[in-house]
């Protein structure tokens, strides 16, 4: 931790309030209140390299007009970060960068950026009933995408596995030993075990999404959800893998503009809607359509073959509707097997 502090901003996890758990910056005072078997965080650590409002451009009007480009070059490194947030900015990484067209904003955070992955090894702090992350195999333990991973073995011990070329330099240190044999074999044990703790529902993924690829989800089912929505964009803004923005320009002075950039989300009404007024998505069941055929179907087929479902479980949690992703993939198994809603 104090080695990346000396030329990294570090973040890492703390407590807060009942169940609440979020991510800070790590100083002298509160390093020793640092937690990493805690609950994961409704906020997604993906804002420390996609933040929630961005401000891309500072534009200046009159006799010195000027347009500035606003770019973060600031080191930091995330510590503690679950599997599935890993797998959550991969993600975000093949939508800003995995294109002919890179986004040299999200690229200047991307490329300072170090990630301590810390994998989920205790059931009663790691794992919440809503996690799903072995359904969609980001998690328990994430198998790349991290500079550096850490596994709690028990006994006062860690298993650390190098992800990256930043990560294995850090193996020099003298804290660092060689890991045995029994060592390996107890990461196995750990992660069977583990595993064994999630649900099995959504198993029924590949049904899902060959269903949704293949058109033959019926309307009644997307009506079903739609109704059930409560069209708070909750389940877009916690998610790790949402990559969706806006754009807008505020006045900042007597003549100067800035462009921020800021997150949105598909299932709001103001997403689709054009400049005229039209709204080609009006009806809500026609966005919670989109929303999850992006998930289940565009990227599966699109994005190597890769959900853009993490199955953290956030969605599950902020949703008072019930129709998080595994609620949406539980109705439609039954309609797979012929016991779709009908309500």
């Amino acid at each position: 931790m104090d080695l990346l502090r000396q030329d990294h901003e570090v973040v890492a996890p703390f407590r807060g309030r009942g169940r609440d758990t979020y991510f800070d910056v790590v100083t002298d005072t509160n390093r020793d209140q640092i937690q990493i078997h805690l609950p994961n965080p409704y906020y997604p650590p993906k804002r420390y390299v996609l933040p929630h409002i961005q401000r891309l451009l500072r534009i200046s009007t009159g006799p010195n007009a000027s347009v500035e480009t606003i770019h973060d070059e600031k080191k930091r490194a995330i510590f503690g970060i679950r599997s599935c947030d890993v797998a959550g900015i991969f993600h975000t990484d093949r939508f800003y960068l995995g294109n002919a067209f890179k986004d040299n904003y999200y690229e200047s955070y991307r490329k300072n950026l170090f990630l301590v992955n810390v994998v989920c090894t205790n059931p009663e702090l790691d794992i919440d009933t809503d996690c799903f992350c072995v359904c969609s195999d980001t998690g328990p333990a994430a198998r790349d995408h991290f500079d550096l991973q850490l596994m709690d073995l028990g006994q006062g011990e860690f298993l650390a596995i190098a992800g990256s070329a930043r990560g294995e330099a850090l193996f020099s240190q003298p804290f660092f030993t060689k890991a045995t044999p029994e060592h390996i074999e107890r990461r196995r044990t750990i992660l069977s075990n583990v595993r064994k703790l999630f649900k099995t529902t959504t198993s029924w993924y590949s049904a899902a999404i060959r269903y949704i690829t293949r058109g033959g989800i019926k309307d009644d089912t997307w009506k079903l959800v739609g109704d059930r929505c409560l069209e708070c964009g909750g389940c877009s803004y916690v998610c790790p893998a949402c990559t969706c923005f806006t754009v807008s320009e505020k006045k900042t002075g007597p003549n100067q503009v800035e462009r921020v950039r800021m997150w949105d989300a598909c299932a709001l009404s103001g997403f689709t809607r054009m400049a005229g007024g039209h709204n080609p998505r009006q009806a809500v069941h026609d966005r919670r359509n989109r929303r999850f055929f992006r998930k289940l179907a565009h990227y599966f087929i699109q994005r190597e073959l890769s959900m853009a479902c993490v199955g953290c479980g956030r969605c599950v949690s902020v949703c008072h509707g019930d129709v998080g992703m595994p609620s949406v993939v539980e109705i439609i198994r039954r309609l797979t097997a012929g016991k779709a809603e009908t309500k």
